[in-house]
């Protein structure tokens, strides 16, 4: 089950089994099966009210120090065969130096019998005052049926098979690049390497940090339901995903050659020196800015959950890090804009196929998200084999913002290899534009 605050801020997974119904043991399983044997006893016995039992086990990940934190709940009440509610009173086993039991935590279910949907919802909330140190803030959870995960297995294997083919375009993308470049070597001081030199890091990410490190959360999970399906999968992702980076190094690579090669190109060494000095103070600035934001995410945790509890969970700068970096790659155009407009370029230098193209194996995941948030239970990080939430923003503000971002870079991109790199600018701008086609003619 996914474990939430109560601001919807994701904390951890966990999974919970009922210990006795009534006068009876249950079998050890989860949420579902005493769901369906409640939903029996109802219709056989018409009972109103059933006493309960639950063992709840809650995990976090920290992945700042890359450490688990597990709590255990034991949890009875009763089960309202009317409403298909559960209320219960909780104790938690605390792990600091007096080993004590807090028991002033309350359990509320809700099975299928209020709830449409397949899936099963609850929180857990402290009945203790605020200035307690074993106060915790509300949470709420939901649990996946074991009749659902078909599903999910289902929108998995999906989401690989995504991930591949995306993978596999941004191949046949950059590689008519790199044959348009080598069709048109005039093209070759138009290109940005500043641009290049961001898809290449985009491409670079995935490969250092390593899927082993960047789901070690989910290993054991994904084992223990898929078995090896799953790892032979994402071997294959990873090997295409190799490919797409050596592409892309091999872009930038011809790139930068032709420069070095070239000695009268200075006209676009000076537009890419001031191309590089618009992007890096904007790109360190978006960069401190989640560092910002996580500090202060962190300190809210700290204030208001107690450094005792599971829930003290550490927003982890890596993943904010690596959220912005996938929020630059999908502006990878804007290094390109920016370099068109003081070299006042109206050469097609990129070609459609290429930047619209990897415009839209950018934005394609974030259609998918509002499809996935609309029409798929919100499962646990560890399931998104495909527009994963920690490689991008990914939120329903952000899936419209950024594809209409892309969208319009793309569509500048345009413009500018028609009618000139200041096309959009007020006409006093324009008119270094001849000055500047002599100073190239006469560099070349």
């Amino acid at each position: 089950m996914s474990v939430k605050s109560s601001k919807g801020k994701r904390f951890g997974w966990g999974n919970a089994y009922p210990i006795s119904m009534d006068d009876k043991i249950a079998e050890r399983n989860v949420f579902y099966r005493s769901g369906l044997q409640l939903e029996n006893s109802k219709k056989e016995t018409k009972l109103k009210a059933m006493n309960i039992s639950y063992q709840i086990s809650l995990t976090s990940y920290n992945a700042s120090s890359m450490e688990y934190k597990n709590e255990q709940i034991s949890a009875e009440g009763t089960y309202d065969g009317e409403t298909g509610v559960i209320c219960m009173v909780g104790c938690k086993y605390q792990t600091s130096a007096n080993e004590s039991m807090d028991c002033e935590i309350l359990v509320h279910v809700e099975f299928s019998a209020t709830n449409s949907k397949d899936y099963i919802e609850g929180r857990i909330q402290s009945t203790r005052e605020k200035s307690s140190p074993l106060y915790f803030e509300s949470l709420s959870f939901s649990a996946v049926p074991y009749y659902s995960q078909k599903e999910s297995i289902w929108r998995m294997d999906m989401e690989i098979i995504m991930a591949l083919i995306s993978n596999t375009l941004v191949c046949i993308f950059v590689g008519y690049q790199i044959l348009h470049m080598k069709k048109n070597p005039s093209v070759f001081p138009y290109i940005s390497l500043v641009m290049l030199a961001v898809l290449t890091l985009g491409r670079t990410i995935p490969l250092m940090l390593n899927f082993e490190v960047l789901f070690l959360s989910k290993q054991n999970t994904q084992r223990l339901l898929l078995g090896g399906w799953l790892e032979m999968h994402e071997v294959i992702v990873r090997g295409v995903t190799m490919v797409a980076f050596l592409l892309q190094f091999r872009l930038l690579q011809l790139v930068w050659s032709a420069r070095l090669a070239d000695k009268n190109q200075k006209a676009s060494w000076i537009a890419e020196k001031k191309a590089l000095y618009v992007s890096l103070p904007l790109y360190i600035a978006g960069g401190l800015i989640a560092l910002f934001l996580n500090w202060k995410i962190n300190n809210k945790f700290n204030d208001g959950m107690g450094s005792t509890s599971f829930y003290g969970h550490q927003h982890s700068v890596l993943v904010d890090l690596r959220s912005y970096a996938g929020l630059v790659l999908d502006c990878f155009l804007f290094p390109q804009i920016i370099f068109n407009i003081f070299l006042n370029s109206r050469e097609k230098a990129l070609s459609s196929f290429f930047y619209m193209g990897t415009t839209l194996v950018r934005l394609i995941p974030h259609a998918y998200d509002l499809y996935r948030e609309h029409y798929y239970f919100d499962d646990l990080d560890w399931s998104y084999m495909y527009a994963e939430k920690a490689a991008d923003f990914f939120s329903t503000a952000w899936d419209v913002i950024i594809p209409l971002g892309g969208l319009f870079l793309a569509a500048t991109i345009y413009l500018q290899q028609r009618n000139g790199g200041r096309c959009f600018l007020p006409k006093k701008f324009k008119e270094p534009e001849v000055y500047e086609k002599l100073s190239m003619a006469d560099n070349a």
